[in-house]
């Protein structure tokens, strides 16, 4: 049985959620430059067997030290909605 691994980053702004890099199976990754007002980097990445089960994982990396701005953004625009 073949892996699928896949994952996205998401990042968390003043205007809203940013797509960032991904790779989708069965594509190369694609780099896209996170942006400079971001203040929270959110990556999914996804494994899973053909046929069997799979296992989605979540990082969260602040880009700032201010936790009450984080958090009043997601109040705001809510949690990230990945495509995988």
């Amino acid at each position: 049985m073949s892996n699928s691994e896949e994952w996205e980053e998401l990042h968390l702004t003043p205007a809203g959620w940013i797509a960032g890099s991904y790779r989708h199976t069965p594509w190369p990754e694609v780099d896209v430059a996170p942006p400079e007002s971001g203040v929270l980097t959110v990556r999914r990445h996804v494994t899973a067997i053909y046929g069997g089960p799979s296992r989605a994982v979540e990082d969260r990396t602040p880009q700032t030290q201010d936790m009450g701005l984080i958090e009043s953004l997601l109040a705001r625009y809510g949690g990230p909605e990945f495509g995988i």
